[in-house]
């Protein structure tokens, strides 16, 4: 016991302390229609962004793919949705929900539908997904303040209660599934996949969308009113951008693994930003 002890003590104090990361928006297009949220996938050079389009509009809901490198804009690279929502991919396929209805499955690299997840009966609005270390897929529940986990073909209701209420953003992060709550509530949840105990890391930070790693065991976070944020176990939480005189409705961010690029969906606006984040150490 004292071996363990000494040898988390000393991991402890070898990790480098961060200092406080900070961002700058080099980017913005309004090539986009009601963008409500982005995801990059790992091992890939394409943004995959969620466009609501315009109301009632005869085209509906769409995804675009942006290539990182060339900067090629495939407008209307799967598109006859109705309203995509949270967007998450494998090594082959790319998952969103759509209307908070069902889970669409795509090809990764073509953008056909493979396959369509109905929500089950007891959920009423399917938000975001993440993909856990089993490869299972998880959705949020706004309305209900749930989470669900589909495996084997069934889905499950794994947690609910007041932590998850506004439940939103979801990403699977070095073994933890992180959760955000919107609805005014701000909470950031950590759960554990396979017990689904969990504990409220902070509360009451405004209204939540958006949760994607930095790469570096912290979280990139996106407020509904117009904040994005950056969350470590060492520093806690940081504003990158308030969007200062910006009447902005900031949903689901998503970004490159190595957290460095951030894509910002602004939702009433119908712009999509992009961030630099810079993150140092004492020992660079």
């Amino acid at each position: 016991m004292k071996l363990v002890s000494g040898i988390l003590v000393a991991a402890a104090l070898s990790a480098p302390a961060f200092t406080q990361p900070t961002a700058t928006e080099i980017w913005r297009t309004d090539n986009v229609s009601r963008p409500e949220a982005v995801h990059v996938p790992a091992n890939s050079d394409w943004a995959i962004i969620g466009n609501q389009g315009p109301e009632n509009a005869e085209q509906g809901g769409y995804l675009s793919r942006l290539h990182l490198v060339t900067g090629e804009f495939q407008e209307y690279w799967a598109s006859g949705y109705e309203g995509p929502l949270g967007i998450i991919s494998s090594a082959d396929r790319v998952y969103f929900s759509d209307q908070g209805q069902r889970v669409i499955i795509l090809d990764r690299q073509t953008g056909r539908e493979i396959e369509r997840l109905e929500a089950p009966e007891d959920a009423a609005l399917f938000n975001d997904l993440a993909i856990d270390g089993e490869g299972a897929l998880w959705a949020t529940d706004t309305r209900v303040g749930a989470l669900f986990r589909h495996h084997d073909g069934v889905w499950s209701q794994v947690a609910a209660g007041e932590a998850f209420t506004g439940a939103n953003g979801i990403e699977f992060v070095d073994g933890w599934i992180y959760v955000v709550c919107s609805s005014g509530v701000g909470n950031l949840v950590r759960v554990d996949p396979e017990t689904y105990d969990y504990e409220v890391i902070f509360e009451g930070e405004g209204s939540l969308d958006g949760v994607v790693t930095d790469g570096r065991g912290g979280l990139i976070l996106s407020d509904l009113n117009g904040r994005l944020l950056h969350w470590n176990e060492q520093l806690g939480l940081t504003v990158l951008d308030d969007f200062a005189d910006e009447e902005i409705m900031l949903n689901s961010s998503g970004g490159t693994p190595d957290g460095r690029f951030i894509f910002s969906p602004h939702w009433r606006q119908s712009q999509l930003s992009l961030h630099e984040v810079s993150y140092t150490s004492q020992a660079d």
